[in-house]
């Protein structure tokens, strides 16, 4: 895990909770706009602007493991632009909770699967220059499926609609470019 990827997450999962916990101030997080199941939003870091886009899932599993409900803190697939340092297309996961070690993270496209590497509630993909193909497939496709292990060893399955990305992408790449 590279240590700017790191910092990307903690930045955008601090991004996505506030948001989701708490108005933020409008410099700091805006939304630009809602496209069908996905969001575009702009901010800006110490090293400028940033934009990216995020789903939920429309539905994710187990929903309960023997008997108890699973929690999960907020989960989200995001695609991040980084205006300040150059970088697109960064794509990341966070889902609710710590990952096993050796987790076996995929996310799959319409049946196309793209490995990923996990730390701690969060997975990018395992490939870096995986990210321009994985993002074309997103546009193309019509459903994102994650799958991995979670700390406690149960399976689980998160399934986005991808209806409206495509949108959602252009407008950051317009916000960010």
């Amino acid at each position: 895990m590279t240590s700017s990827r790191l910092a990307l997450a903690s930045l955008a999962a601090a991004a996505m909770c506030a948001t989701l916990a708490a108005p933020v101030s409008a410099q700091e997080i805006k939304q630009l706009g809602t496209y069908k199941a996905w969001t575009a939003w702009t901010g800006a870091d110490s090293s400028g602007a940033m934009c990216y886009i995020s789903a939920q899932p429309e539905d994710w599993s187990p929903k309960e493991v023997n008997g108890a409900p699973v929690r999960r803190s907020p989960i989200h697939f995001l695609i991040i632009n980084r205006k300040g340092l150059g970088t697109k297309n960064e794509v990341q996961t966070q889902v609710g909770y710590p990952f096993a070690a050796n987790a076996g993270v995929v996310a799959t496209i319409d049946g196309r699967s793209f490995p990923m590497v996990t730390e701690g509630e969060a997975a990018w993909l395992a490939v870096e220059a995986d990210e321009p193909g994985f993002v074309e497939a997103l546009k193309a496709g019509s459903k994102l499926v994650v799958t991995g292990t979670s700390l406690k060893g149960n399976k689980m399955t998160d399934n986005y609609n991808l209806s409206g990305v495509t949108a959602a992408l252009g407008e950051i790449a317009k916000a960010c470019a």
